[in-house]
């Protein structure tokens, strides 16, 4: 074979190599962002490390569904990352130049902005309305109310917050089943609420902020106790040490009445329900599967809505296979979403000094 033959042999091969390639990206923007995922995990020996604030109890269902919708997905370790903590230490080390261990990894609420401010997320590969245009036949669509503004991250759970309370002692006819009901003198001394603020979705609605800011400073004036952590507060109630608390999640008064089989505890949504768009994930920029991180977030915001309402008890109030959607119906409710999720900073600063608990002031910057 003479050169000018073999140069084109070698030419007609690389036109055939491109336009393979070009085939397989081709399609909608939802098969793209497959072959993305598929062809990164297959450098990681579809291996990927999650790390989000679900108990292990609850994400185990979850990561099975999402492994068995994707099978090239095949093997997931997970970490449960819950409270502050973790995310200060992981964003020292981001700025330290060491990356986070979780390709996945929601952030709380807390550090988003500092977050933001440090670089320590990256441009989805693909727009989510390109992504939600071109979804299976048969998966739910992205709703409006859980994608960023911006684009930058999709909110993956529906966090309701009601009132709990223990049946031994409480009488029936006495049961908490308003706002109004936390702040009966009855109950003066003996109401918990979490020092963590749950309840941002009132500070944000104008229908309901007027109320909730009086709700906040009655609750003062009743004498409530604050301590730290839902399940913390599920586990006094249940053993006793108190009659009521408010302002609790759905999923952990549920994980403890139906799973865990506690019968001296009720759960109920009150005339209102503040309803947080929470897990919200953006792509860390030290994923090394990026395109999986947003496959993730986009199946568990749509498709996985189902495992998640059903094992997680963090469904979307208007998804009907969502374990509380008969019990949000009817019901008001204040959605606190994504650009909701961008007022944080400000309402965790403010529910503090409502609630008169002491905090440790920041040192202004010296210029």
């Amino acid at each position: 074979m003479n050169i000018k033959k073999k140069l084109l042999v070698g030419v007609s091969v690389m036109s055939l190599i491109l336009l393979s390639n070009h085939a397989a990206m081709a399609g909608s923007a939802f098969e793209q962002l497959v072959e993305k995922s598929k062809s990164e995990l297959a450098k990681v020996g579809g291996k990927i490390n999650i790390g989000l604030d679900w108990k292990k109890s609850d994400a185990g269902p979850v990561m099975a569904s999402f492994k068995k919708d994707f099978p090239f997905v095949k093997e997931i370790k997970y970490a449960r990352e819950t409270g502050v903590g973790p995310f200060g230490r992981y964003l020292i080390s981001f700025k330290q130049g060491q990356n986070p261990p979780h390709d996945i990894m929601h952030v709380a609420s807390e550090f988003q902005d500092q977050y933001l401010k440090a670089g320590a997320f990256q441009k989805p590969m693909f727009d989510y309305e390109a992504l939600n245009a071109s979804l299976p036949s048969g998966w739910p669509k992205l709703h409006k109310n859980a994608l960023d503004p911006k684009g930058d991250f999709v909110s993956t759970t529906g966090n309701a917050r009601g009132i709990i309370w223990n049946t031994k002692l409480v009488a029936a006819d006495k049961a908490p089943t308003t706002w109004a009901s936390c702040l009966d003198p009855a109950w003066k001394g003996k109401v918990l609420i979490d020092a963590r603020n749950k309840l941002q979705a009132f500070q944000y609605d104008p229908n309901q902020r007027p109320r909730h800011i009086a709700w906040l400073k009655k609750l003062v004036d009743n004498d409530v106790m604050i301590i730290r952590g839902q399940g913390s507060i599920v586990r006094k109630i249940a053993g006793g040490e108190f009659p009521v608390a408010c302002g609790i999640n759905y999923h952990t008064a549920y994980r403890s009445i139906e799973r865990s089989g506690v019968k001296n505890v009720k759960f109920t949504f009150a005339e209102s329900i503040p309803l947080e768009l929470g897990t919200r994930l953006y792509i860390p920029k030290w994923s090394r599967t990026p395109a999986t991180a947003q496959l993730f977030a986009l199946w568990a915001a749509t498709e996985g809505q189902e495992p998640l309402g059903k094992f997680a008890y963090r469904g979307f109030t208007w998804n009907p296979k969502a374990h509380k959607y008969a019990a949000s119906q009817g019901k008001y409710i204040s959605l606190c979403g994504a650009e909701c999720a961008t007022g944080w900073t400000k309402f965790n600063k403010e529910y503090p000094k409502l609630l008169k608990i002491p905090v440790v002031k920041e040192k202004k910057k010296k210029k």
